[in-house]
């Protein structure tokens, strides 16, 4: 089998956390960490309704209560939302009380409960990976890293993408923290490159079930 680098923790190797699902079929999904934010976020599904793509957004608690309306956009246009805190916390000091925090929010703007968790960074201990599975929630990681955060230029961030892509990779961008103008640039793309490579694009939902690992 293909070792594949991965630019996350070494704990996303350890049981409980979803990083890739294990498949031949070409299949990958998109998400996006941060938002939602009122200026790229809206940017962002333009392209993705455009291009017919579903993805997964990692949205923080406080970017949700600020935003509800793109929430509820997200929903309404078939994406799946994720659980990414509430305030970005690295360390994780309140770790449950933030997920619930921003699960109340998305809650309240949708009416639908997030599902996967992705801790700040990526960052989490053995004991926090524990909790969060108590809190009913699965921690979903990447292994595909866009590198957008830094801003090194749109064909960067394409070739970040397109030059490491696997079979149930999942992919790491942004639609919030900060000014992402070259990530909005590099998703049209991103989206057709992996579509000439024969790549079909799902939310972490569907790429689970399509993992031949689970147990």
């Amino acid at each position: 089998m293909i070792q594949h680098s991965l630019t996350t923790p070494s704990l996303v190797r350890a049981p409980g956390t979803y990083y890739m699902a294990h498949t031949q079929e070409k299949v990958v999904a998109l998400t996006f960490d941060d938002g939602p934010d009122p200026i790229d976020s809206p940017a962002v599904l333009d392209i993705l309704k455009e291009k017919e793509v579903r993805a997964t957004f990692f949205v923080l608690g406080q970017a949700a209560q600020s935003n509800p309306f793109l929430l509820k956009r997200l929903v309404k246009e078939g994406h799946e939302i994720g659980n990414h805190s509430f305030n970005h916390d690295y360390q994780q000091r309140r770790l449950v009380e933030e997920m619930n925090q921003t699960d109340r929010e998305v809650f309240a703007a949708t009416g639908t409960h997030t599902y996967f968790y992705r801790p700040p960074g990526g960052f989490l201990s053995k004991n926090q990976l524990e909790i969060i599975k108590n809190n009913g929630h699965i921690v979903a990681l990447w292994s595909v890293d866009s590198k957008d955060w830094r801003n090194p230029g749109v064909k960067q961030i394409v070739d970040n993408v397109v030059k490491n892509v696997f079979p149930g990779a999942i992919i790491l961008l942004h639609d919030g923290g900060y000014q992402r103008t070259q990530t909005v640039k590099a998703l049209g793309p991103i989206i057709d490159a992996l579509r000439n490579q024969g790549y079909r694009l799902v939310t972490l939902s569907e790429l689970k079930t399509m993992d031949s690992d689970i147990k």
